[in-house]
């Protein structure tokens, strides 16, 4: 049983969402490929279901527990806490940082997708065109990862404005944002289609455009915070969701 066949209008629960960020970073340098100017961060927004005292929130819960709503779930403080979406990524402070690409090369292979934002000829390792970027600081953000629960899809692109949100927290500081689009929820067996992951590759990046990203290089994307782009976009999408916000 799905959400939609369930009966759940999930838009109407966004208020009830909640942000959660973990961060992670060394103190000191542990080895060659540690540096302690590299953050590893994840946000998630999540829905709360607390332990009802009524016939009326029990039958709400199950029908909020139907396939496809969440990413995951756990207990929390007594109650249920379902992940509806999830983000993950790096942030670089170019100004303490000693070898950008070591930094990336000891991680996910995923982040290799990100050298081409690096040049040393560049202010701060960053490359010659994005120089103006560190007008506004010297911190870098790279989003690895953004999924949100299949029930939650369709529902007039409800993800980007929840990444917008968990960007107000991650990317305050930063000079440049930056993600590599990809159709991750592809099945395995269907990314030697070319026509295939094209499509959903498309979809993705009108996702990202929507939120003020442009190609940069080598299908890396960015958002240069210090513009109007971004902001202009994320007004527009809480003026869309305005009605269940």
């Amino acid at each position: 049983m799905t959400a939609a066949s369930a009966g759940v209008d999930l838009l109407s629960y966004l208020p009830r969402l909640r942000l959660r960020f973990e961060s992670d970073a060394s103190l000191v340098a542990m080895d060659a490929d540690d540096d302690p100017a590299t953050l590893e961060w994840g946000g998630r927004a999540v829905l709360p279901l607390w332990d009802p005292d009524d016939d009326e929130a029990v039958a709400d819960n199950e029908r909020l527990l139907a396939p496809g709503v969440s990413l995951s779930q756990k207990s929390a403080g007594g109650g249920t806490e379902l992940t509806v979406f999830a983000m993950s990524g790096l942030t670089l402070d170019l100004s303490r940082i000693g070898r950008i690409y070591e930094s990336l090369d000891s991680r996910d292979a995923d982040y290799e997708h990100f050298a081409p934002l690096f040049n040393r000829s560049g202010d701060l390792g960053l490359h010659p065109e994005l120089d103006e970027c560190l007008i506004t600081g010297t911190h870098v953000v790279l989003i690895d990862r953004a999924r949100i629960a299949p029930a939650w899809r369709g529902l007039g692109g409800v993800g980007r404005p929840l990444i917008a949100r968990l960007l107000l927290w991650i990317a305050a500081p930063a000079a440049l944002v930056a993600t590599h689009p990809y159709p991750i929820d592809v099945p395995l067996d269907d990314r030697d289609d070319e026509a295939t992951v094209a499509r959903e590759k498309a979809v993705v990046q009108r996702t990202w455009q929507s939120l003020g990203f442009e190609p940069f290089r080598e299908d890396v994307w960015v958002m240069k915070p210090h513009l109007q782009t971004h902001e202009d976009a994320a007004k527009h999408l809480e003026t869309v969701f305005a009605p269940y916000l």
